[in-house]
């Protein structure tokens, strides 16, 4: 992901050279950092598009100039059962889905429109801001924020023909946020691993006495596990000083399973045990664990 972000630092000249050459207020100046005068390496109107392009993996002479594009970014769902059709899995399963999913937003905070912003009908900037040397944007924009879930990006939910059930899932997740005021990028990535496992045993019989006689109940008893890894991250570039810092990041590792028992119509009995086990990145936070376990009878009266 540095390598993204150095990418990112690169397209800013690229950007700030294509901005000035569109602009006909612009007088052709270069200054000593090498970026065309009204349009340094903390304009709001070069670091945008740069960020976009660099994270978003485009090319710097190809990527829109516009801080608000109106071209949504795709997004997708995609469930396939058609394996079934396959004799080797037909045999051996009910049900057999591969699934995938992306999610994406571009949001766009705290903005306003700027009170010195000048363009002389020209549709581009004219004047330039004395406190930044660079030229006044006609809105004046706090962050840019890029969100991406791929939730999940690979998925496998299989129902075996003994009615075991079985689940497989990777799901992966960023977060990127340009903060204007300060120059910075914060970065979270997550990655998340999912296995789960159910089995349902039909017609299970218990045997008790009440009032001096036998009584029998049958039901089915639903057992179900699930193991959950999760690594999250968060990390501060600082753009100027070229900097970059882990604030924030885990390792999450859970674990649960339940057995659910229906007595009759009006009482469930359920028998639970969660662990949670928690594994910092950063030196300044301690492990930990939690565990939850017993049961419960919930009952249900009828209307």
């Amino acid at each position: 992901e540095s390598q993204t972000f150095q990418q990112f630092r690169n397209y800013r000249n690229e950007i700030s050279k294509r901005i000035a050459a569109q602009n006909p207020n612009y007088s052709g100046i270069i200054d000593s950092t090498g970026f065309p005068e009204g349009y340094g390496p903390t304009s709001q109107d070069v670091l945008i598009p740069s960020f976009l392009a660099a994270y978003s993996g485009k090319d710097a002479l190809g990527v829109s100039l516009n801080s608000m594009p109106s071209i949504p970014l795709p997004n997708w769902r995609i469930n396939y059962n058609g394996l079934m059709q396959v004799q080797f899995i037909k045999k051996r399963f009910k049900t057999f889905t591969l699934g995938h999913a992306y999610r994406s937003t571009y949001s766009v905070g705290s903005y306003v429109s700027s009170l010195d912003y000048e363009d002389n009908g020209t549709g581009w900037s004219s004047s330039i801001n004395p406190n930044t040397g660079n030229y006044f944007s006609q809105f004046e924009i706090r962050q840019v924020t890029i969100n991406e879930q791929f939730s999940p990006l690979v998925k496998l939910d299989m129902t075996w023909k003994n009615s075991l059930i079985t689940k497989l899932e990777i799901k992966k997740n960023r977060m990127l946020n340009l903060s204007l005021s300060n120059n910075q990028i914060t970065e979270t990535n997550g990655r998340e691993y999912v296995i789960g496992t159910g089995y349902r045993i039909s017609d299970l019989s218990f045997k008790f006495r009440s009032g001096g006689r036998g009584k029998k109940i049958s039901s089915d008893l639903d057992l179900k596990m699930d193991v959950n890894i999760r690594n999250n991250k968060t990390v501060i570039r600082k753009i100027v000083e070229d900097e970059e810092q882990i604030t924030m990041g885990q390792q999450t590792i859970s674990l649960k399973f339940s057995a659910d028992y229906v007595i009759n119509s009006t009482l469930n009995l359920k028998i639970f045990y969660d662990k949670v086990i928690t594994n910092p990145f950063i030196s300044t936070s301690y492990p930990g664990a939690i565990t939850n376990a017993g049961f419960s009878l919930r009952f249900t009266l009828a209307g």
